[in-house]
């Protein structure tokens, strides 16, 4: 139901390679893709004469605007659970999300700092299948590939929850969280320099003043983007147009100023990659060069950015005071320590810790 070529679907659909997406839709629908597409265009052209249409019958594309795709993923998957996450840190104007759905603007930056792709999307969740339904308005359909990444990395659809919690279960305090809170996910972001800002911005205040902040760097500097989706409007602004920005008069101090753009002309310089290619060690240690930055921000941010499974900001206090098993706060040391066991999954922990921690104080 789509004109898109059949790589670019293959891909998108979550195929790692050709002949693994003819072989699955030849078992699934004893036909071959290029057969099935010959099919549907037939009878495209059949109802076309028969009813004199125009434009192409029956193509999800063509009647809401939208490309749509099925993305799937292993449950268990509390989704109500990182959707509330998102929600809480959505930034206002690029983020919108409700209890079932994330939708947000978005840009496709080449390696050359070029936008290759820009539009929104929207990510349906439903409790009647384990799938997610993808809409998806872009300029350039060759860029959806990476679009679709991009979405499964912010909603983590690749984890497998039963492998990493049968890992997590071995320490008796996380069992207890894992059972009550099967399928845990680790949110991602959009864009790692997305993410590196607002946890800069984050520091030392409220969640609610971070994503006030962060909303008017994007009111400003963001470019304005006109959808018909409610709620947003800008497009976050990139690293390039931030490392030059005005950022005074919007509320920040002047340290948070300071490390917001020297990020930023790292990030241009090819200095710092906030990336899923970035190794954890190294991109901590090159985060942290950064004044006014520390491990506990480097750690955030790639848990969320990088998607380093076993990212974990050691010195957070709701951390030091969630693993404890008395009324005492554990020292960062005892903290590693104790987490040993849990690698390669410390940031899964993070979040169950997390959650569990603000439902005693709630």
């Amino acid at each position: 139901e789509t004109d898109l070529p059949l790589t670019t679907l293959c891909f998108a659909a979550g195929f790692g390679s050709v002949r693994r997406f003819n072989a699955v839709l030849k078992q699934t629908y004893g036909k071959s893709p290029r057969e099935l597409r010959a099919r549907r265009l037939t009878r495209t052209n059949r109802e076309r004469v028969s009813e004199g249409s125009e434009g192409s019958i029956g193509s999800t594309e063509s009647a809401v605007g939208a490309i749509v795709l099925t993305l799937s993923y292993r449950p268990p998957f509390d989704w109500t659970a990182l959707l509330s996450f998102l929600a809480y840190r959505a930034i206002p104007g690029v983020e919108q999300v409700t209890e079932s759905s994330y939708a947000r603007s978005f840009r496709v930056i080449n390696e050359g700092g070029e936008v290759d792709a820009q539009g929104h999307f929207i990510a349906q969740f439903s409790t009647d299948a384990n799938t997610v339904s993808l809409s998806v308005w872009i300029d350039n359909k060759a860029a959806l590939q990476r679009v679709v990444e991009r979405v499964r990395a912010i909603l983590d659809l690749r984890a497998d929850s039963e492998i990493i919690d049968s890992t997590l279960t071995l320490d008796p305090r996380l069992a207890k969280l894992v059972a009550r809170y099967p399928g845990t996910r680790v949110p991602g972001c959009w864009s790692g320099f997305e993410v590196a800002l607002r946890a800069i911005l984050g520091q030392q205040v409220t969640v609610k003043a971070a994503s006030t902040l962060v909303s008017r760097v994007a009111m400003r500097h963001g470019e304005a983007y006109d959808c018909d989706q409610e709620g947003i409007d800008y497009f976050f602004p990139e690293a390039e147009a931030i490392a030059i920005a005005d950022l005074e008069g919007l509320g920040i101090v002047r340290a948070r100023v300071a490390a917001i753009t020297d990020v930023a002309r790292r990030i241009v310089a090819g200095e710092l990659d906030i990336g899923p290619n970035a190794s954890l060690e190294a991109f901590v240690r090159a985060f942290c060069e950064s004044k006014g930055i520390g491990e506990w921000t480097a750690h955030y941010v790639a848990m969320r950015a990088l998607a380093d499974p076993n990212a974990f900001p050691h010195s957070d206090l709701i951390l030091l005071r969630a693993a404890a098993d008395t009324d005492e706060t554990l020292t960062p040391r005892a903290l590693k320590a104790r987490a040993e066991p849990w690698q390669p999954w410390r940031a899964y922990a993070v979040l169950l810790l997390w959650r569990g921690y603000a439902a005693i104080e709630n």
